[in-house]
């Protein structure tokens, strides 16, 4: 293989040479003698000139494939970044909405309210706890009832700190809320059930209770005002004593997308 190569390059420089001397002599030769030359040597010439813009198209196609790549890479890596701003956006988006909905409460009129954000959350079958932002120093004290949305009870402070608080959800086990449900004044209790549920248990059973209807709190406890809304009838069923009835209460809002909340401190 590599004889043979060696051959043709000999070749390849052989005929330069001739091509050369040919030329050399056609100057000094008539301008009938440079015309025989130029024949002779016209078809190697015709060869390099066509082999040359052979290996110029070739390697100008190489190097447009090796540009092409990179500019489809930089597109990609441009297209994830656009990607990615738009997903961010559209979060703070969603964010700020939630936010909106949850600050816009109505019955400003007849309460006094601390607004607050939720910085932290301890959420297991234990407890179902949130923190807010706001604490002793901005006259949160224990108890309070914690709202959200058209007057929306959701919880109520449990432990308070200098900056900040604790609010016990409804969906906590130990939360205890006097509550009725409004169409037939029922009065019962509500507590959380395994950190995934509400339920209203204690409603006496000569009590009619239909689906759907609208529980709230009853305000039978000083800190916790009449008709904060606390959800929906679900389903009912008797406890095993059979002396009471007991109903799963559909929330109105989901509680882990909560962002923030608003403090009841006086009612008007």
């Amino acid at each position: 293989m590599k004889s043979l190569i060696k051959n043709r390059l000999f070749f390849y420089i052989a005929i330069v040479l001739i091509a050369i001397g040919i030329i050399f002599v056609s100057k000094k030769a008539s301008n009938k003698g440079q015309g025989v030359a130029f024949a002779i040597v016209k078809p190697f010439a015709s060869l390099f000139s066509n082999t040359g813009y052979w290996f110029q198209d070739k390697i100008t196609f190489v190097s447009s494939i090796g540009t092409l790549k990179k500019e489809n890479n930089e597109l990609f890596e441009e297209n994830l970044k656009m990607q990615s701003s738009l997903a961010e956006l559209k979060e703070i988006k969603s964010e700020n909405e939630n936010l909106r909905e949850q600050l816009e409460l109505s019955p400003r009129d007849e309460f006094e309210l601390e607004t607050a954000l939720i910085i932290g959350r301890e959420l297991n079958q234990s407890s179902e706890i949130v923190f807010i932002n706001k604490g002793e120093n901005h006259g949160v004290k224990n108890g309070m009832p914690v709202i959200v949305n058209e007057g929306i009870l959701v919880g109520k402070i449990s432990k308070t700190f200098s900056g900040s608080s604790e609010v016990e959800l409804i969906l906590d086990q130990e939360i205890k809320i006097n509550a009725e449900i409004q169409e037939s004044e029922a009065k019962g209790i509500i507590h959380g059930e395994y950190g995934t549920s509400v339920v209203m248990d204690m409603i006496p059973q000569t009590i009619k209770i239909n689906a759907e209807d609208s529980i709230v709190t009853s305000g039978l406890v000083s800190s916790m005002p009449r008709g904060l809304l606390i959800g929906y009838v679900k389903d009912v069923s008797s406890t095993p004593d059979k002396l009471f009835q007991k109903t799963s209460i559909a929330l109105p809002v989901s509680i882990e997308r909560i962002r923030a909340v608003s403090v009841i401190k006086i009612v008007k």
